[in-house]
């Protein structure tokens, strides 16, 4: 009988000790927990969507400083190009996917009122100066196959009011060293161009208003790994834009070339 009575006891401690745990049970979390035995509300946490980008002269990265040659045949040196892309998101012919979430809470001024206001921050500042890597949203796409990266070359419409030193440090929205955003109705700048030219000791700078939509196809698609930070790797390729205008023309005409074409924007990678 006694072999009966510990087998019994210890069933009855396993048992009376075993407590069920908690956690995130959605597999397209990047938290997800295959041992939770219950679901939790509200944890779980999911992937990002980063852009690093990458301003280029046909397959070499621009240098600042450097001289290059415009549509018409001039050699201009080059300072800085910035642009801004905004609702950025990934699409699959599969299903309809929402967009990348990351809340950004700042002030803007409408009708002489100024309020807070919290936006999605699915945008990024590009530039010259450097490669960035952007996070813009965290994503939950399922097992959809991705397709195409689609998003507006320029900030919307609803960008325009912003009071950009009330954006979060760092921010894209936030004020920036050669303002890009202008408070007389058209807002941030879609791209903006800094040059000199041989025949010129000061620096040009011309700026184009405005958002003009994309969308870039991947070529197929991209099977996600599940629960994974998704980084695309972006080209804007110079040549394909300033090669297409002629910088000695006036800042209007500049302008228009610079804000009328997104073939100079392409992804050429794609990480997980």
């Amino acid at each position: 009988m006694r072999p009966i009575l510990i087998c019994c006891y210890l069933a009855v401690c396993l048992t009376s000790c075993y407590e069920a745990s908690t956690g995130c049970l959605d597999p397209d979390a990047d938290n997800y927990d295959l041992l939770a035995d219950e679901g939790c509300t509200d944890c779980c946490t999911y992937p990002t969507l980063s852009v690093r980008s990458t301003v280029v002269w046909q397959d070499t990265a621009v240098v600042a400083g450097q001289t290059y040659r415009d549509g018409a045949g001039h050699d201009f040196q080059l300072i800085r190009f910035r642009y801004y892309l905004g609702d950025l998101r990934l699409e699959s012919a599969a299903a309809d996917l929402p967009d990348p979430s990351r809340s950004v809470t700042l002030l803007e001024v409408l009708d002489g009122d100024t309020s807070q206001v919290t936006v999605n921050g699915n945008y990024l500042l590009a530039t010259t100066a450097s490669v960035t890597t952007t996070g813009v949203g965290t994503v939950n796409t399922g097992v959809n196959p991705l397709t195409s990266l689609s998003g507006s070359y320029g900030l919307p419409d609803r960008y325009r009011n912003v009071i950009p030193a009330s954006a979060p440090s760092g921010d894209a929205l936030r004020t920036q060293a050669g303002r890009l955003n202008f408070r007389d109705g058209r807002g941030y700048v879609q791209a903006r161009l800094e040059y000199t030219l041989p025949t010129q000791a000061d620096t040009l700078s011309v700026s184009s208003f405005g958002s003009t939509p994309f969308e870039i196809d991947f070529g197929g698609g991209i099977v996600r790994v599940r629960g994974a930070d998704i980084r695309l790797d972006m080209y804007a390729d110079l040549h394909a834009l300033l090669g297409t205008i002629d910088l000695t023309s006036d800042s209007a005409t500049i302008a228009n070339g610079l804000g009328r074409t997104t073939e100079f924007l392409s992804v050429v990678g794609i990480t997980q």
